[in-house]
């Protein structure tokens, strides 16, 4: 059986291992190796949104962060057309 694979409401990175919130709100503390998003860090500790993270990461290049995970094939393309719109 395949395993449910998630999206990173930061950058769209489709295959996160955990959804990043559960159904009762709690987080996932899952790193998204694309982003460097960490739900429950990023968000409640350093209490930075998906939006601003996303505009910072946009701004920087949209560089891939983790070091031990490789980008999928076709990064470039696969991070422009899933990149999550904006709530505002």
């Amino acid at each position: 059986m395949k395993p449910t694979l998630h999206s990173c409401p930061v950058c769209g990175y489709p295959k996160l291992q955990e959804p990043p919130r559960s159904a009762s709100g709690g987080p996932s503390y899952e790193i998204c190796p694309a982003c460097g998003f960490q739900f429950g860090v990023s968000d409640d500790d350093d209490e930075i949104s998906y939006e601003v993270w996303r505009e910072e990461w946009v701004a920087s290049g949209m560089e891939w962060t983790s070091l031990g995970i490789s980008p999928p094939r076709g990064w470039e393309k696969q991070k422009l057309t899933h990149l999550p719109k904006s709530a505002s």
